[in-house]
């Protein structure tokens, strides 16, 4: 019996162990998602791109060990929550503002449809209401746009990457996602850009350098004054030159 009890007690334990936030004094790391053009896999297990650069110069200057980990969108966004994260680009909505810390901009971007050439153009969200399906990334702040929007003929994948080959395959009429990402992701795949039809903007989006809620103050201090100064020296205009240049005409 006492041998029971003294399980049952260890087995308690545990799970309170396991359910304990990470500690403050745990240090700081930078976790992301692969998300062209901001982050990059370069095959290899690292990341690179221009929002990893300018989070891990950041990082350098508020003595953060810089090394990126890249992990799936929503174990990304879990482990923000979870605490003593930084997270080199991710949307700012107002569903959002209170749950992070907040660094500095990195890009705004606009929130598009995508759809195949030959195919139903989208001119704006009331017209998606005519496609059979949609496709978004799941745990993406655009599923809410979409749900704002009375729309509920839409389904989520994993990765932009998924949504991308599913309408170049004609599996979905549409595809939901901002215009860097977009198109990124659709060249970095080798499709033909040719097939790829953009529609006007839907919703003005901006991607931020983030942090967990639990990260001190001197901390999100130091970054918030190393965002500053790159933006004052030029360096930061360097940085994120090829999202800026993803705004131009292009084939797309």
């Amino acid at each position: 019996m006492l041998h029971r009890a003294l399980l049952l007690l260890f087995c308690f334990g545990s799970v309170l162990q396991a359910a304990v936030p990470v500690l403050a004094d745990e240090p700081v790391r930078i976790v992301t998602p692969v998300r062209p053009p901001y982050v990059v896999d370069t095959g290899n297990g690292t990341a690179d791109g221009p929002a990893v650069r300018l989070v891990q110069r950041l990082a350098l200057e508020a003595g953060i060990d810089p090394a990126v980990s890249i992990v799936p969108f929503e174990r990304a966004l879990l482990t923000l929550d979870r605490g003593n994260t930084l997270y080199p680009a991710l949307l700012r909505t107002a569903d959002r503002e209170a749950r992070f810390q907040w660094i500095g901009e990195v890009f705004a971007d606009d929130a598009v449809l995508f759809t195949r050439n030959g195919t139903m153009p989208a001119g704006n969200l009331a017209d998606a209401g005519r496609f059979r399906s949609i496709t978004v990334m799941r745990g993406s702040e655009l599923v809410t746009v979409l749900r704002t929007a009375g729309l509920a003929n839409f389904r989520t994948a994993d990765s932009e990457i998924d949504n991308a080959r599913m309408l170049a395959a004609g599996r979905v009429d549409a595809w939901f996602a901002t215009a860097a990402v977009g198109r990124a992701t659709w060249d970095g795949l080798g499709l033909d850009k040719k097939l790829l039809v953009v529609s006007a903007p839907v919703e003005p989006l901006s991607f931020w350098v983030a942090v967990s809620r639990n990260v001190p103050p001197a901390v999100v201090d130091r970054l918030g004054k190393a965002f500053a100064a790159l933006r004052a020296s030029g360096e930061y205009d360097r940085i994120i030159a090829p999202l800026r240049a993803t705004k131009q005409p292009s084939e797309f």
